[in-house]
């Protein structure tokens, strides 16, 4: 088969966490086995850097396109459209479901999760609807639908009456880091775990959150939750002291975790102290990250919904056990690795978080269970498996 040309969208590179980092794994990947396509990526300004920083932007076999147009703008749907017609691709692959509804030559797409549908309520009513609209555009007009999990699959079937057979689950991969800081020494994962400690300058053992602020991460049962650990505490003699360690933007549009900090820190949330029993760390760098999971007692996972979730694959990674809810993805992903709650029960919340903090050998046997179970999970197998849709997409079209 001659040379095909593959379009990937990484406008979300740069501007975007979770999406940014499965598109340069993905791709960076595909780059590796794939010696016969020609790929494009198409990155805005600020992707620039973070390209350049993986190696892509000289990269063989990659053009580089600087277009700026923002995911989820008025603007994907008209200049982008413009741009993709005024161009030849012979497939184009979306890593997030966000695309130009016009486009209609061959594209296949990405739907990580659909907390549009159960989460977003609180959102402008105009955004849902045009997110939903996107959505199902992308669902009905694409070659295929790549699914990050069996979960989010059967959601995607549920909502939209597409054969099955279009949706393909594709597992992302653990960043290569990660994976090799799972083969360090206890001894030298340790010291890694104490940088982030020392930059911070933080008292003790802690536990871990890293993410956004949004309702269906439920962080604010979570606050909750860990107020009730921090009363019981002052019933009982030595108990443990632990921190609980925020690893995000502060996000002002959620007001009431704001309060909730706050008011368990006894201060406003600008005054932040290295003391304070709810550590607000801000916006944490790529490269302090695995610091901070490495030095964490155990890494917390409170969400109502989840496609997939790196971050308590990445914590295993880094030696970290787990404590996660029991929903949505969660389960299929970390399997019998992590410790689980019910979500919505801070009660429940709180004892388990007693529990990881308390039993050192249930710490211990998650640890090893953990660094079993990050072995399902790499980007070669990922490129394996999306390289194989490409070129059945591309085989399709050239029987045509």
């Amino acid at each position: 088969m001659m040379s095909k040309k593959i379009l990937i969208d990484g406008r979300f590179i740069g501007v975007g966490d979770s999406i940014s980092r499965y598109t340069l794994g993905v791709l960076s990947h595909l780059l590796e086995i794939d010696k016969e396509n020609d790929y494009s990526l198409l990155i805005r300004p600020a992707g620039v850097k973070t390209v350049k920083e993986n190696g892509l932007w000289d990269a063989d076999n990659l053009h580089v396109h600087v277009f700026d147009v923002a995911h989820y703008s008025f603007e994907e749907q008209t200049k982008l459209l413009i741009w993709l017609n005024k161009r030849h691709f012979d497939l184009v692959y979306f890593t997030q479901f966000n695309h130009p509804i016009l486009y209609r030559k061959p594209f296949i797409i990405n739907i990580h999760d659909l907390t549009t549908f159960g989460y977003f309520h609180y959102e402008n009513p105009f955004k849902v609807a045009m997110f939903r609209r996107v959505m199902k555009s992308a669902a009905f007009n694409s070659k295929k639908v790549i699914s990050i999990s069996n979960t989010t699959k059967d959601e995607i079937l549920d909502h939209y009456p597409i054969h099955k057979r279009k949706v393909e689950v594709i597992y992302p991969g653990i960043d290569r880091n990660y994976l090799r800081i799972s083969k360090m020494a206890a001894g030298d994962r340790y010291k890694l775990g104490k940088k982030f400690s020392e930059s911070y300058e933080l008292p003790g053992d802690y536990l871990l959150y890293t993410g956004m602020w949004k309702k269906h991460k439920n962080l604010l049962r979570l606050l909750e939750a860990f107020q009730k650990v921090e009363s019981r505490k002052q019933e009982v003699e030595n108990r443990r002291s632990i921190q609980l360690v925020l690893a995000g933007k502060i996000d002002r549009n959620q007001p009431e975790i704001v309060r909730e900090i706050e008011q368990i820190n006894g201060h406003i949330i600008d005054a932040v102290s290295n003391s304070d029993p709810v550590f607000v760390a801000g916006f944490v760098p790529e490269e302090l990250l695995p610091s901070a999971y490495a030095g964490a007692l155990a890494y917390v996972q409170p969400s109502l919904n989840e496609g997939f979730g790196l971050p308590p694959l990445e914590a295993m990674a880094c030696g970290t056990p787990v404590i996660a809810s029991n929903v949505s993805a969660t389960p299929e992903i970390l399997g019998d690795a992590a410790e689980y709650f019910e979500p919505e029960s801070i009660e429940d919340i709180a004892d388990k978080i007693d529990k990881i903090v308390n039993d050192s050998k249930l710490r211990i046997n998650l640890q090893r269970k953990g660094f079993e179970r990050i072995k399902l999970y790499t980007w070669e197998e990922n490129a394996k498996k999306t390289l194989k849709v490409i070129q059945w997409e591309l085989a399709v079209r050239n029987k045509k």
